[in-house]
């Protein structure tokens, strides 16, 4: 590929939870180490428009999944089902595109990336308008695509695998735009890495040794499973809390020999590594970050929306557990890991679902459509 040289790149996110910032931070990490000398400028997309306009739609959406997550799968299946919310994209974008214009001229880059729905319907609907000419990817960051994601602006859509293109496909987005690499994460899950090493240097104790984890902000009832996992003296627990730190600081309080407690870890690939059974919600890239340790995933207390349609292909495909009800929990855990071929077949499963890759195969696609198309075309 000649084209490849130093270029800049301005990425879309939005920081709800860390899923969206970290798919972002991997598409840019890849780029700096294969190109050095590239410019990249993440954006969080409402923060930068409006930072009330930010309050309102981030505060309200982490709210309601806080105290009414219900209302939140509500909505998703509603939009899944009737009006694709295609009208918000196109309002937001009519009464936002100065300033986003402003911001592309300003930088102008030599590709465009989104990691979230709202950001990649604006700015697809801003493509079909002309308002933007450069070339414009856009990162699906679950297992499921949801209507919102979709516009015909895009001139790329990494998802995950081709059996999720169908809808896609239904909306006239041309197969050839579609690019099944894989979830983007960052590079440390390239790394190959020694389990028994890890738990010595963690000092780590029991067997099986459970992970439990509730993304960056650390949702979830992790301190109810971390206090169930603990009943049983068989069982070594760590628990990564992420920016939770009334959790972490309520867990560290805890004198218990078989639980350790991280904050947020930035080498998180090496901590899921060194434990064996993986407790998790199932957000569409730490489930991408577990699959590519080849870990079999726990999951309990799904989110309503994006995370049960997660939970539905993940469970299809062979590599989760769902666990309905905490007291059942410990009981599942030690069944799977007294079968050693149930337990070694979904490892296998993870490690072929899993793509620590993805983010190279972004790179690889978008340096081919530049050197094709040089990001023209309109809807």
């Amino acid at each position: 590929m000649g084209r490849k040289k130093p270029i800049k790149i301005l990425i879309f996110s939005v920081s709800i939870g860390a899923g969206h910032d970290s798919a972002a931070q991997a598409i840019a990490e890849r780029l700096l180490v294969e190109e050095p000398g590239s410019e990249v400028k993440i954006v969080d997309t409402f923060r930068y428009i409006n930072s009330i306009l930010n309050k309102v739609v981030v505060g309200s959406y982490m709210e309601t999944l806080r105290f009414t997550p219900k209302v939140w799968g509500y909505l998703y299946e509603q939009a899944e089902q009737g009006e694709r919310l295609v009208e918000i994209s196109q309002l937001l974008a009519k009464i936002l595109s100065p300033k986003l214009v402003q911001l592309i001229d300003e930088f102008n880059p030599d590709v465009i990336l989104t990691t979230h729905a709202f950001p990649t319907g604006m700015l697809g609907e801003m493509k079909c308008r002309g308002q933007v000419k450069t070339l414009l990817a856009s990162v699906v960051t679950d297992f499921h695509i949801h209507p919102i994601w979709i516009s015909k602006g895009i001139d790329l859509y990494f998802i995950h695998s081709s059996d999720l293109a169908a809808p896609l496909i239904q909306e006239g987005i041309a197969a050839e735009k579609i690019k099944p690499i894989g979830i983007p994460i960052r590079m440390q899950f390239t790394v190959s890495q020694d389990a028994l090493q890890l738990q010595k240097r963690f000092s780590l104790s029991g067997s099986p040794v459970v992970l439990v984890m509730g993304g960056g902000l650390g949702l979830g009832k992790m301190e109810a499973i971390t206090k169930e996992l603990l009943s049983e003296e068989k069982f070594g627990v760590v628990v990564v809390a992420g920016k939770n730190k009334r959790l972490y600081e309520t867990l560290k309080k805890w004198d218990n020999p078989r639980l350790r407690v991280f904050g947020y870890v930035k080498n998180i690939a090496k901590v899921i590594a060194a434990c064996d059974l993986i407790v998790s919600k199932p957000g569409g890239v730490t489930s991408a970050e577990v699959l590519a340790v080849g870990k079999p995933l726990i999951i309990y207390a799904s989110l309503p929306g994006q995370e049960d349609r997660n939970t539905a292909y993940l469970l299809d495909k062979g590599v989760a557990l769902k666990v309905r009800e905490l007291d059942t929990l410990i009981a599942e855990l030690w069944a799977l890991w007294q079968s050693p071929f149930r337990l070694q077949r979904m490892q296998k499963k993870a490690k072929q679902l899993g793509s620590p890759q993805a983010s190279k195969l972004a790179w690889d696609n978008i340096w081919l459509h530049l050197e094709k198309e040089s990001g023209k075309g309109h809807c």
